[in-house]
Parts: structure tokens; sequence; C-alpha cells
């Protein structure tokens, strides 16, 4: 017996496999509701007072205990069992993309026989090293691995895990809370804004760029990722969900675009596998790209580490050092605001804060604050979103 939900071409779950996936995400939960906390008291009760009594003054950052907490064989189980699930979760969902492969191929190839929109893709296209040197998230194969000219199951992977990990706290099946997050915002804070054309970048099976998309019917969409496999399917899902999205594989820091040919650019969770550099030059691109009055919005993982206590900072470093995720830590310092003026966009022109994670876009002041959630939600339940508009040769 086999699950069915989704679209026409999203992974299906035999009766074992979906048995399966449960076992490890409620370790997963089990993890985060009963080890965390205790994670949390050995930081506060027992690694501080150490560090404190060995040094004369409590640790100010999550780096200044880093050693004496994994030194701990407490800590230690709570590594291993992160990482057990994480990578228990993405092999379970392996071996069932793989065993529905053929059925698969045939679904994609369905949907994109007369497409909407369309897909180009640049097989000599660099991918960079912030890419290219990890599997992200601890992906197998991460997003671009490409093992034929038809590739799409990185794609299919990725789809699956992201509307099984999260369940229904990012939008559930659709995944695409980040996408209906942005698109409140846009309607927040620029609410006359009628875009002609956009451009997602960084869209990897676009999620959110259905969202936008679906916001704005009007518009020309495109999205891009350096990831093949990874558009060969989103193309795919676009189609069945209705969508016509031209998808083409470029670098978001050098895109083939024209200056001034987009009314909106965003992106959803790109930044955080991105190098510091890199993000100067997306900001700067999309700079470049965007028409007098345009706006570029991005939506990111929401760790700020000005609003994080230590064990908060030290659970925001796991990613960068064990889960992957390499720029994340680097992410949550990062000067949103001088970036932005870097590129180009004027500092009164910046908006920069949380926004509490919608399941579809509404437009409410409420959800947006600038000093962490006071509900507690800082790391869970809301986005970090930067937002600009181009004023340079406005009249």
């Amino acid at each position: 017996m086999t699950e069915h939900f989704g679209h026409a071409v999203m992974p299906q779950a035999t009766h074992d496999e979906q048995a399966m996936e449960d076992h490890f995400l409620a370790m997963r939960l089990w993890t985060i509701q009963n080890m965390d906390p205790l994670d949390k008291r050995l930081v506060n009760e027992v690694i501080v007072p150490e560090i404190e009594a060995k040094t004369g003054a409590p640790p100010k950052s999550s780096a200044q205990m880093r050693a004496t907490l994994e030194e701990h064989p407490f800590h230690q189980y709570w590594l291993s069992l992160s990482f057990f699930y994480q990578d228990q979760i993405w092999r379970t969902l392996g071996a069932s993309v793989d065993r529905q492969y053929d059925t698969l191929a045939n679904a994609v190839s369905e949907q994109t026989a007369a497409p909407r929109g369309s897909l180009t893709l640049d097989p000599g296209l660099a991918i960079p090293r912030y890419i290219a040197a990890f599997d992200h998230h601890r992906m197998p194969g991460s997003y671009h691995v490409d093992t034929s000219a038809a590739d799409f199951r990185a794609g299919a992977l990725y789809d699956r895990f992201a509307s099984t990990y999260l369940r229904n706290l990012n939008g559930g099946w659709k995944n695409d809370g980040r996408g209906q997050t942005l698109v409140a915002h846009l309607r927040d804070f620029y609410p006359d804004l009628k875009p002609r054309r956009i451009l997602d970048l960084g869209c990897s099976v676009g999620h959110s760029t259905v969202a936008i998309a679906a916001a704005f019917p009007d518009a020309e969409v495109h999205a891009i990722d350096v990831g093949a496999p990874m558009l060969r399917y989103g193309h795919a899902r676009a189609e069945a969900m209705g969508q016509a999205i031209h998808f083409s594989q470029q670098n978001a820091e050098r895109t083939r675009f024209e200056d001034a040919s987009f009314d909106l650019i965003t992106s959803s969770a790109l930044l955080h596998e991105t190098s510091a550099a890199a993000m100067r030059n997306i900001f700067a691109e999309c700079h470049r790209l965007l028409r007098p009055g345009g706006v570029m919005a991005h939506v990111e993982v929401p760790p700020r580490h000005e609003h994080l206590g230590l064990w908060e900072q030290m659970r925001c470093d796991f990613e960068s050092h064990y889960n992957n995720e390499p720029f994340m830590a680097a992410l949550s310092r990062v000067d949103y605001v001088a970036t932005s003026v870097g590129a180009g966009f004027s500092a009164e022109d910046v908006i920069v804060g949380y926004r509490k994670g919608v399941a579809e876009a509404r437009a409410s002041r409420d959800d947006f604050f600038t000093q962490g959630d006071p509900q507690g939600r800082t790391l869970l339940g809301s986005w970090y979103v930067c937002s600009a508009i181009k004023t340079s040769g406005l009249n």
C-alpha cells in the first residue's frame, strides 16, 4: 500500500517506508523535547561555571565554551543522536526515491511534454565551491550531483525530505512557508508593488517560487539555481502545480540577465548556503538587475547572534560545524544593512527583521519584529527578512 499526496511528481511512500520515516521523525522530536533542555542545562549549570572557575569570567560566546562542552559525554550523546536521525531520514527517503525512480521519470516527462514555463540548463556552469564542497544538510550528493542528462533525483529527494522533515511547520507538503512569508512581507511594506517580471534566486525545486508566482499571477517569473537535477525536477513540479515558471541554471552572483530587467528579486534560505563574499555579490547583482522602484526581498534562517543565549549560539554553530551548513553561524552575525548599502541601496530603504512564518500570505505588521520574537520563537516559527527598494534612478 502506498500513500498518495502532493503533486504529480512527488515521491510517494509505502506503508513500511512511512513507518520508517515516522520512527526517525519521532526520534528527532524526542531529542528536541527531552535532550535539548538537558543539554541547555549542561551548558548553563556545568560548563559556564567550569569555564568561569578556570578563567575568572563566564564565556561570552559559544566559541569560548565549545571545546569544553564537546569533551562532556552527555553532549557527545546529544551530537550522536542528532547525526543519527538526520542521516537515517536521508537514507530512508533516498531508498524510497530509488524504488520508484522509473515511475517518477515517466511523470516528469509527462508534466514537461507541453510546458507553460521553460527549462534552460548550462552544462558548462562552474559550481561555486561553497556548494560543490559540501553535502548540504548532510544530503547525499547535495543539490548539484548529476548522474545523467535527465537526472532529477536530487530534486525529488529534497522535495520529499523538506515536506517530511518539517511536516506542517513550513506549509505541509508544499513546503512553501518561506514563500508565503515573503509574500506577506511584500504586502505589508510594498503594497503598491505590481511586478511585471520576477526573479527567484537559488530556487532549488521551487517551493517558494510557486507561492510567489501564485501571488503575482500576471508576472513573468524566472527562477535560477546551480543544480541541474533540482531544476529538472522543479520545472516538472511547477508544471504539475499549474505555474508557468522559467527555470535556468545560473549562478546568483553573476547572472546572464540584462541590467534593470526585473521589478522583484527574491530568495528563500539561499544566503546561509553561500559565503560572505558571495552574499555581497548577490546583493550587488540584485541592485544591477532591478529597475528603479524595484524591490529585493530575502527570507533567511532566523538565528541572530545578538539575540541568542549561549546554548542557542551553540545550536546555531552546530549547523556550521556538523550539519554541513558552514556559513550559517557567520550569517547570524552579518550586518544586512551594511551589505545592502555596499551593494548600492540606501540605508533608509532597507528593512531588516523577523517575520513569523505563515502558511498563507497575510499582511500583518504584528508578524514583523526587530528584536527577537517576544514569544520566544526566534529559532522556531520565524524567518529573518531583508528587503530594500532601489530608489536610484527615480525622479
